[in-house]
């Protein structure tokens, strides 16, 4: 740690920021990577396990750890270790997702399932290192606050109390605690501010609008309104009302039909958008995630239950069309009557999220996060602040 400190404050001095996203290996993990490349960092994403939906990744351990698991299960720590010894003495910036770090397992001061490792922490402190920390999701769904919300919340009816998220409330707030003292800053966006303390707001569910095809126009005509549902937990979508409201309305004589796509992979969800009319996101949780902004990135309209007070971008000039379980069926039917509004919202979508969720937006925000908490020196200012004037124009 004390080698690792001295080779940390050698590198800033040369004006090298070397960064290392991970290691919860979620979709646009490789966008907020390339938000930090474009300030001119060395950075990297690191993850143990892939997700049949995102797995483009820069290290990616899952096969060498899975051997090890097979071959020497008695050393699979001694693994995790080793690869923390490795990234202490390459990167100096961490930023990692609440639930989880590169030790395992996590728990022991809160949630057995949930938060990172508190030596970790501690080593990356002790070793010079900046690190950050995100909010995931089911890493600060505890009960009370959630029921707290209002009628519409993750816990009201919830199937599997304990499995997707941490329920204790306890446990849930000294998690977010311990992860906060160590944190050089906590980092939080949408309802995750309102359940997080102390976070700072940044967007970052970000994409690469540059990825994203030109949508086909739509259709004024008679045809099928095609709303589209791509859960990958149905119940946290409150996709069960969006089902009664489809429903519903085919039985009225109403021409919708639904296409839902559930684990699929990630390039047959960005397909999806370039076919239907509408995406439904969710009813229940109060805050859109990276789908929807994929969806208004490639041109797609997006319905969404926008909890009051949310922390979105730009709430104002947001294109989403908001509705709950209540309002769903009636907002549908208005979409099929009227689809000029349609899009109107879905032409909005690529510059309402180049200006909020882009890798360039998330870049200046980086600027901004590093300025503000790292304590950088000169040679390393004076860079990023001239990588953030190219990323604004």
């Amino acid at each position: 740690m004390a080698d690792c400190r001295v080779i940390a404050e050698d590198r800033l001095l040369r004006g090298e920021l070397n960064s290392l996203w991970g290691v919860t290996p979620i979709v646009n993990l490789r966008e907020c990577v390339a938000a930090d490349r474009a300030l001119g960092a060395n950075a990297y994403s690191l993850v143990f396990t892939t997700y049949h939906t995102s797995s483009n990744f820069d290290f990616v351990l899952s096969e060498l750890q899975e051997r090890v698991i097979a071959e020497r299960g008695e050393d699979l720590y001694r693994f995790r270790w080793l690869v923390l010894i490795w990234a202490i003495a390459n990167f100096d910036f961490f930023h990692l997702y609440n639930d989880r770090g590169i030790i395992e397992p996590a728990g022991g001061y809160g949630s057995p399932r949930f938060g990172i490792a508190v030596r970790e922490m501690e080593i990356y402190r002790q070793a010079g290192k900046r690190l950050y920390t995100y909010a995931y999701g089911a890493d600060h769904r505890t009960r009370e606050k959630n029921l707290a919300l209002g009628k519409w919340n993750f816990c009201t009816e919830c199937p599997e109390p304990g499995v997707y998220c941490v329920c204790d409330d306890a446990g849930g707030a000294a998690m977010l605690q311990v992860i906060r003292e160590y944190s050089t800053a906590v980092v939080a966006h949408g309802l995750a501010m309102r359940l997080i303390p102390g976070a700072r707001n940044v967007p970052y569910l970000t994409v690469d609008v540059n990825k994203f095809s030109p949508r086909r126009s739509w259709s004024q005509g008679d045809g099928n309104l095609i709303v589209g549902h791509f859960p990958n937990h149905g119940y946290f979508k409150g996709t069960k009302y969006l089902e009664g409201a489809i429903h519903s309305l085919q039985a009225e004589g109403h021409a919708v039909e639904l296409l839902q796509l559930s684990g699929k992979p990630h390039h047959e969800i960005l397909e999806a958008m370039q076919k239907i009319d509408v995406l439904v996101d969710q009813l229940i949780s109060g805050s859109f995630g990276l789908t929807a902004v994929e969806a208004m990135a490639s041109g797609c309209p997006v319905v969404c239950y926008l909890h009051d007070g949310v922390a979105v971008a730009d709430r104002e000039g947001c294109p989403v069309i908001e509705a709950n379980p209540d309002t769903i069926k009636e907002t549908l039917r208005q979409l099929i009557a009227d689809r000029t509004r349609l899009s109107k919202l879905g032409a909005a979508g690529p510059d309402y999220v180049r200006k909020n969720y882009s890798v360039e937006a998330l870049g200046r925000h980086l600027a901004d996060l590093y300025g503000e908490t790292a304590d950088l020196p000169k040679p390393l200012k004076a860079t990023i602040a001239e990588r953030t004037k190219s990323l604004s124009s």
